[in-house]
C-alpha cells in the first residue's frame, strides 16, 4: 500500500512575500506573471448552439446562432418563438 506524503504547513505570509519579491528590474518577457490574466482577454466562440422548438407541436431542432431558422425547417414568429413548417402552414404563417 502506498504511503501518503508528509503533511505540509503553509502560512499566508509566504504567498505575499513571493508576489512582492518580483521587482521591475526582474521584468523578463519569458518569465511567467505571478498574477492571473483577466477573463476579458479569453476569446469566446463566435457561434453557439441553440434549440429551436415549435410552440405548437414541440418539435425541436438544433441550430447554430448563425443559421437561418428557415433553413432548419422553422418559421420565426417572434423573439425566440418558432413554428415548424407544418404548424406554420396550419395556422397561416406560411
Amino acid at each position: 500500500m502506498a504511503t501518503r506524503p508528509p503533511k505540509a504547513q503553509y502560512s499566508s505570509s509566504s504567498s505575499t512575500s513571493s508576489a512582492s519579491s518580483y521587482s521591475s528590474s526582474d521584468s523578463d518577457l519569458s518569465a511567467p506573471s505571478p498574477f492571473r490574466t483577466s477573463m476579458d482577454t479569453i476569446s469566446r466562440p463566435i457561434a453557439s448552439v441553440e434549440v429551436l422548438r415549435c410552440m405548437r407541436c414541440a418539435r425541436s431542432v438544433e441550430a447554430t446562432s448563425t443559421d437561418d431558422p428557415a433553413s432548419t425547417g422553422m418559421v420565426r414568429v417572434g423573439h425566440n418563438i418558432y413554428y415548424c413548417d407544418r404548424c406554420a402552414k396550419m395556422v397561416g404563417y406560411k
